[in-house]
């Protein structure tokens, strides 16, 4: 059926989105709304079938064809392209009451949503918070500046807290750069010692001649080169307060030894020195080692090792708590604006590329590249196109043919990020928005249309 000049002049005018079918379910008309709110050209549906587009999983219901079928109004909220829509198709009858048409009226609803979800959000969120503010403002805790948005972080963070409140050893453990120095710092400043001094020993850094002195000091002429008057070591330096071992794997076996007789009977000599100097030090140690295979090839003592891992916390690598990385972002971009007078922006887009990779580096390697583009972007401002091409790794290589098949690419990358940044299809799905049926059957779809990631095939369910 042709429509007329003045119904097409009609259909321009309505702000909703209008798609009209013949009783077959053939598309016949698409008014400009419809093809703003979709970006689909109206040339690329008009002449096809409701049920093929069906078929082919644009659609996973279709009003003009329930209407069709039941010949009377029908009513349906549809997902489609990231959009949520309520379509309401009417069935248009002849005077031999023959179906003839069927128009449906699109409207856009996914602003209305999105905000009734993010209400929902932040009533959860605030209900959270106010339970941790609770907290927090009954122990007086001190978070300077440590991000933990992510639950993973959250119980570390837990932990922390419990153990802050006694004097037992600590081991923090977890791969280099993901912030052990400052969940011991955290645990310091919600100590009873937190007026005392936070000494930080890098058992890595330091020459194994030197170790020694720089942990219990000497007195004057105690060897070859020893300063006039002596000096203190760290322990002295530390005392009512906290030292914190990091990288103590690196720790030699005789100074291992020493180490434990100091926190067995709280007492050391500095060397050259006849004087028992007493010590309350409360000790934090941190490794990325496995002790455990260190313990079993006799090249950490197992005594030492039982001391040390009373209380011991994993904090997890920042691949497995990508939820943090917007927001450690965003305190990089505060501490950046401390030191500088000019104002940092980053690009929300920046974000997402950056909640992409896996940072084997982890919150060092992240927050050294973004001071790099702090310093390389123009007027404090970083944009997606001031990240280098690793960046772009998880970008499909396959170039879309047409503008739906770019429509489709966009979504299909879309998909993808949530499955990176949540692990699981469900909660992909909910990140979106949408149910886990209509997330897995999409990636499907899309994956054997379009050259896919290897490592996320290893991924998606197939």
């Amino acid at each position: 059926m042709v429509i007329s000049k003045e119904w097409d002049n009609l259909l321009e005018l309505i702000s909703d989105g209008i798609i009209i079918t013949d009783h077959q379910g053939v598309i016949v008309k698409v008014n400009k709304a419809y093809e703003r709110m979709l970006s689909i050209k109206a040339v690329d549906l008009v002449g096809r079938n409701m049920s093929d587009l069906k078929r082919e999983g644009y659609l996973e219901e279709s009003s003009s064809l329930k209407v069709i079928e039941t010949k009377h109004p029908v009513t349906l909220i549809q997902e489609h392209f990231g959009k949520d829509l309520i379509v309401t198709g009417m069935p248009m009858f002849n005077e031999q009451n023959e179906l003839i048409l069927v128009i449906n009226c699109v409207r856009d609803i996914t602003e209305l949503n999105q905000l009734k979800r993010s209400m929902q959000q932040i009533e959860q969120i605030n209900h959270s918070y106010f339970e941790q503010l609770t907290y927090l403002r009954q122990r007086e805790i001190h978070l300077d500046g440590l991000v933990a948005h992510s639950q993973s972080m959250r119980e570390v963070l837990t932990k922390a807290l419990k153990v802050a409140a006694v004097d037992s050893p600590v081991m923090l453990r977890g791969e280099s750069g993901v912030g052990k120095e400052v969940i011991a710092k955290f645990i310091h400043q919600n100590s009873r010692r937190n007026g005392e001094a936070f000494i930080k020993v890098n058992c890595g850094a330091i020459p194994e001649k030197l170790m020694e002195s720089e942990f219990f000091g000497y007195e004057s002429g105690a060897f070859t080169g020893a300063g006039k008057g002596g000096k203190p070591g760290v322990f002295e330096l530390a005392n009512r307060g906290t030292l914190f071992l990091d990288e103590v794997g690196d720790m030699p076996l005789d100074l291992q030894v020493k180490l434990l007789r100091v926190l067995e009977e709280k007492e050391f000599r500095r060397i050259g020195g006849v004087k028992t100097i007493q010590t309350d030090v409360r000790i934090i140690a941190a490794t990325h080692q496995h002790l455990e295979e260190m313990v079993a090839q006799k090249q950490f003592r197992q005594d030492l090792y039982y001391r040390l891992q009373v209380y011991p916390i994993s904090i997890p690598p920042l691949r497995e708590r990508k939820e943090d990385i917007p927001y450690l972002v965003d305190s990089f971009a505060r501490k950046y604006e401390e030191k500088h007078p000019v104002p940092l922006h980053i690009d929300p887009m920046v974000k997402q590329l950056l909640c992409r990779c896996d940072w084997p580096g982890n919150i060092r390697e992240l927050f050294n590249m973004l001071e790099r583009l702090a310093i390389t972007s123009n007027n404090g401002e970083i944009l997606p196109e001031h990240l280098p091409l690793e960046m772009y790794r998880h970008v499909g290589s396959t170039l879309p043919r047409n503008f739906l098949e770019e429509v489709e690419m966009f979504e299909y990358q879309g998909l993808k990020q949530a499955l990176v940044i949540h692990k699981t299809t469900r909660k992909a799905a909910q990140s979106l928005g949408m149910s886990q049926t209509t997330y897995v059957r999409k990636l499907n779809l899309y994956r054997g249309k379009f050259d896919a990631d290897p490592k996320m095939e290893q991924e998606i369910p197939g």
